[in-house]
């Protein structure tokens, strides 16, 4: 398989992980050194693939249900390195309500002996885009 479909395929089980809530489907995906890095939007930096972990426990002990869609996706592979950037369209359910939000996040990919794994995935919130409507001059409409 190529590198590009093969970091593609990666970067979609992250996400199947991730909407199952399986901390152990997780973890296949991740190298687990001790130098994997990842960054929850609000977070602080979680060093290390134990503190990664547990942060994953925690995410899925709290979430009854999520939904990724990935758009404007742009992969990067330079030797044994790869950079996917992404939106993350996510979409969960919260107090009987459909929530919404988009995440920009950048995921490092290393070929590992012949594997490619994740070592770093870095999310950030976007903020929420405004709607500006036509007020024919009046600035009361």
């Amino acid at each position: 398989m190529e590198p590009e479909a093969s970091i593609l395929a990666l970067n979609d089980e992250f996400y199947r992980a991730f909407e199952a809530l399986d901390v152990e489907r997780m973890a296949r995906v991740w190298s687990r050194s001790d130098t994997d890095v990842c960054i929850h939007p609000g977070w602080e930096i979680l060093r290390g693939w134990d503190e990664i972990r547990e942060a994953w426990r925690v995410i899925f002990a709290n979430t009854g249900y999520m939904r990724f869609e990935a758009s404007d996706v742009t992969l990067d592979v330079s030797g044994p390195t790869a950079r996917l950037n992404c939106v993350e369209n996510i979409f969960s359910v919260a107090q009987g309500m459909t929530v919404h939000s988009r995440v920009a996040c950048s995921n490092v990919f290393v070929l590992i002996e012949g594997e490619w794994q994740m070592v770093l995935h870095h999310g950030s919130p976007i903020a929420a885009s405004q709607s500006v409507h036509s007020t024919d001059g009046d600035p009361d409409n």
